[in-house]
């Protein structure tokens, strides 16, 4: 019985050890084997391996420098985001492509000041450059001394026509001109009171009207409109004086050989605009309340209840010409 024991032990022992050799030496055949033997095994399976498509181009492996640089080299950095924010005061588009978009602005960095903006004031002019403004005072001053030099001259010859005016009997022409002659009397102490020119209104005000005539353009403000205006009225009021003067003296109808006519400086104060200006727009006046007052009509002005007559308001616009430059 024993012996039956002993010999079980000993054949399960040697199954065991068999299996244990085999198992050891199948794990030694999958490895490569330097003999000619596995060498050549191993070009039979190399040679069973199907064979690469021909169309299909084969990838190359990356060189080693490339891929070190490409290892080496830094990632990059995603470009940060700009929030798009749809503008909402817009109209709606049927497409979504179509709507208005606007990028919202990043704030400013720190230590930085951002200029606002100057609001500009529609309607309102602008101011007059410290250079521009000293230019017109200085304008303005050499007007004044230019006129008073000019009325002076006037002012005598005016005295002069009067006295013929007198020795020929012309009494109603006498009347008007001596009325003329204490207007520029006036004029002429006016011009003697002191004036700061820098400070004058006109001079700190920007051109607002454009005027033309005789082939001139000129530019100017409310001040320098104003006195033209006076001109063409004072001139039709002085033409309808001296027309009615020369009729009730039984002279022949003729703007032209008036004094007044010929002077144009009644009611001008040396400022604003040239002599030049206001002589013609003088002109422009008299000459049609001439022929009112000669032939006692009112085809250009009117006569006011005070007794003096003023020039139409649509024919004044027509005579000045003045275009607005805003």
């Amino acid at each position: 019985m024993k012996s039956a024991q002993v010999l079980s032990s000993a054949l399960f022992l040697l199954v065991v050890g068999v299996s244990a050799a085999g198992y050891a030496q199948g794990g030694k055949e999958k490895k490569a084997d330097p003999s000619p033997q596995g060498k050549a095994a191993g070009a039979d399976k190399r040679a069973q391996t199907p064979a690469p498509d021909k169309g299909r181009k084969a990838e190359k492996p990356a060189p080693a420098a490339a891929t070190r640089r490409n290892a080496q080299a830094p990632k990059p950095v995603p470009a940060r985001e700009v929030k798009v924010v749809p503008n909402r005061s817009a109209k709606a588009s049927p497409s979504p492509m179509a709507r208005p978009q606007q990028v919202k602005a990043s704030p400013p960095a720190r230590g930085k000041t951002v200029a606002k903006p100057v609001p500009v004031a529609v309607g309102r002019p602008v101011a007059v450059l410290p250079a521009v403004r000293q230019q017109r005072a200085q304008l303005e001053q050499r007007r004044t001394v230019q006129y008073r030099t000019r009325l002076d001259q006037q002012y005598r010859l005016g005295q002069q026509r009067a006295a013929q005016m007198q020795q020929q009997k012309h009494l109603a022409q006498y009347r008007a001109q001596q009325q003329y002659l204490a207007q520029l009397r006036a004029q002429q102490l006016r011009l003697q009171a002191s004036r700061n020119y820098y400070n004058d209104p006109y001079v700190t005000a920007v051109p607002v009207y454009r005027y033309a005539y005789s082939g001139y353009t000129r530019e100017t403000n409310q001040y320098g409109a104003a006195v033209l205006r006076e001109a063409v009225n004072d001139g039709y009021q002085e033409g309808v004086r001296f027309g009615q003067a020369d009729r009730q003296d039984g002279l022949a109808p003729n703007f032209q050989n008036n004094y007044a006519y010929q002077d144009a400086n009644y009611g001008y104060a040396g400022n604003y605009v040239d002599q030049g200006d206001y002589n013609y727009y003088f002109r422009q006046g008299f000459q049609r309340g001439y022929t009112d007052g000669y032939y006692s009509r009112s085809q250009y002005g009117t006569t006011l209840a005070n007794g003096s007559s003023s020039i139409l308001a649509t024919l004044l616009t027509t005579i000045l010409g003045l275009t607005s430059l805003r």
